[in-house]
């Protein structure tokens, strides 16, 4: 695994910051490395009750849960839960194990729907979904939605409860082709939504492959504010949140850093690529890339509706820094952002596009 090494700024400080955990039962998607590890250390730190960290199994994911657990104090139980989002039968069943362990602590106050794939190609899940839409988006949908009475059980006993998705500054990328009401949010045909033309990441945003995944992220973020919605309607106490992490040095940037066609070349650009961006000043450690995501999931002063994003901007994007909310509490910090992710006919049509793929309605 390629990562780029560089030093923690911030980490340390929004850690310090957070209350404690105890009693508090967490899980989490994808920790096996970048944020969702760094989240599930955090955790750690401020002794939750209970992390759950969901995963395909792999030795990767083994190191992770040791790692952990070896930061955790005795009090806390680290736990590896078995989740593949590229079938919602096992995000069924990682469900109903998340649930039977945290009814024993009378429910679970933060769901983190962190994992994400990059640059995929164009192909399909076994459920016959565009692979990085059903793992980015559906599968966290499904997921959250499976669990919402055990986030509410918590909500009640504890006064509230949290589920936060992961976006990205892809969100903003699509170029104003809001792509739900098309083919990308239906089961379809490998190689119908574009092909693999373009290299991805910070190369070529605009890329069939990187189109697809700006458009998974605007889906995570968009799910986030409806949700926010539907909950503040019905006075429910579990907030919805998403936060993006950034410019970060994480497996998700490097493996996303491909051209398929030639491997050799993909290395090339890779390395310059990853260089340019570390010299500019725009990346930050994958610790520090954490920290809106640690914040979303656990700062005292979080609000249902909340989008937390670094602070500092370079060529239009958040890229570094503090943790800031571009949106509070459902609302933009400035008039005339954000503007997709707040929509009221994009929620309308995601919502129904997300329930058709599950196969049924969201659990309220």
């Amino acid at each position: 695994m390629t990562t780029v090494e560089l030093e923690d700024k911030i980490f340390e400080q929004v850690v310090e910051g957070l209350p404690s955990l105890e009693t508090r039962c967490i899980a989490i998607t994808g920790t096996t490395s970048g944020t969702g590890f760094w989240l599930a250390v955090a955790a750690a730190r401020k002794q939750a009750a209970a992390i759950l960290l969901l995963n395909r199994p792999s030795k990767r994911a083994e190191a992770a849960e040791a790692e952990i657990k070896a930061t955790a104090g005795t009090g806390t139980l680290v736990q590896s839960i078995s989740c593949d989002l590229m079938s919602f039968k096992s995000v069924r069943a990682a469900a109903e194990e998340v649930k039977g362990v945290t009814h024993k602590y009378g429910g679970l106050d933060v769901l983190a729907c962190n994992a994400g794939i990059m640059g995929m190609s164009d192909v399909r899940t076994v459920d016959g979904f565009d692979l990085q839409m059903q793992v980015n988006h559906f599968s966290h949908f499904l997921l959250t939605s499976l669990l919402m009475p055990s986030l509410e059980l918590a909500a009640g006993a504890r006064g509230e409860a949290r589920v936060v998705q992961h976006s990205s500054g892809g969100r903003s990328l699509s170029l104003g082709k809001f792509p739900f009401g098309g083919k990308n949010m239906d089961a379809c045909p490998p190689g119908s939504l574009g092909g693999d033309s373009g290299v991805c990441c910070m190369l070529n945003m605009m890329g069939q492959q990187n189109m697809r995944y700006n458009h998974s992220k605007l889906a995570n973020a968009v799910f986030a504010m409806a949700l926010h919605d539907k909950l503040a309607a019905r006075s429910s106490k579990v907030k919805s949140l998403v936060v993006e992490p950034g410019c970060s040095a994480t497996s998700l940037l490097t493996k996303g850093l491909q051209v398929d066609k030639d491997k050799q070349v993909s290395e090339r650009l890779k390395t310059k690529v990853l260089y340019m961006m570390r010299i500019s000043g725009m990346m930050q450690s994958g610790a520090d890339g954490s920290c809106p995501l640690i914040m979303g999931c656990f700062a005292a002063d979080s609000q249902s509706g909340d989008l937390y994003c670094p602070r500092n901007k370079m060529l239009g994007l958040y890229v570094n820094g503090m943790p800031f909310k571009s949106i509070v509490a459902g609302v933009p910090y400035k008039k005339g952002l954000e503007k997709a992710v707040v929509d009221s006919g994009n929620k309308d049509v995601l919502w129904s596009k997300s329930e058709a793929a599950i196969g049924e309605k969201f659990q309220l």
